[in-house]
């Protein structure tokens, strides 16, 4: 199974639990198969994607997750396949993305599920 790592930027990285229900243009697709797939769209792809947070939380993901819907959070956002230091982990661009929902499985206020949504997605090569 893979690890993936939501990072938003300067050095503000944080693992997942799991990266689910992406869903481009109206259609879902599981997420590994996209990323196995090399494919790329001569138009933007936009859609929304399903994190599950792990156990240790990055204060900055957070933050953007709790102000959910609002427009000056909108910023790429790269989702990491496998180790953030190795050269050859695979890297997914979000960009204009923002966490559009959250969801909360306890009584605790810090989310443990959100979904980005986003405005084109590319898999770096």
């Amino acid at each position: 199974m893979t690890t993936y790592h939501l990072d938003l930027g300067d050095d503000n990285a944080e693992a997942l639990d799991s990266v689910t229900k992406l869903t481009l243009a109206g259609s879902e697709l599981d997420f590994d198969a996209f990323l196995a797939s090399n494919s790329s769209a001569p138009v933007p792809l936009w859609g929304n994607v399903v994190l599950t947070r792990g156990d240790v939380r990055h204060p900055a993901t957070t933050t953007w997750v709790e102000d959910v819907e609002n427009t000056e959070t909108h910023q790429d956002v790269v989702l990491i396949a496998g180790d953030p230091s190795a050269p050859t982990a695979r890297r997914v661009r979000l960009a204009d993305a923002w966490a559009s929902a959250s969801y909360h499985l306890d009584e605790d206020d810090d989310p443990d599920a959100f979904v980005i949504t986003f405005a084109d997605i590319t898999v770096e090569k």
